[in-house]
């Protein structure tokens, strides 16, 4: 059994994977935050309990985007720049939340 990756690692190897995060917050499994943006709680809780069923969320604005995708145990909510690749960026969120499951 692999072990579990801490959710403030996980949010720096978000960073280092891409360029465009500009905040990032992950919540346990009952929405209460672990590590991040303390100002993303509420907004990140706002969009999961807006699409409950949906694994991976992406909500582009005009300024930007955020990505959210989440697990049994954890969620991550992302607000990156216009430039992110959208398919890489929820792929790495699901590799991220594995790893914090230490499902991977």
């Amino acid at each position: 059994m692999t072990r579990a990756l801490s959710p403030p690692t996980a949010l720096e190897r978000l960073s280092e994977m891409s360029p465009h995060v500009r905040e990032a917050i992950v919540l346990d499994g009952r929405g209460r935050r672990v590590a991040g943006a303390s100002a993303l709680t509420e907004p990140a809780r706002e969009l999961l309990a807006a699409a409950p069923e949906a694994a991976e969320l992406e909500v582009a604005a005009t300024r930007g985007t955020v990505y959210a995708a989440r697990s049994e145990g954890h969620a991550i909510a992302v607000v990156a720049g216009r430039g992110a690749l959208p398919a890489l960026m929820l792929y790495d969120l699901r590799m991220l939340l594995a790893e914090m499951d230490g499902t991977l």
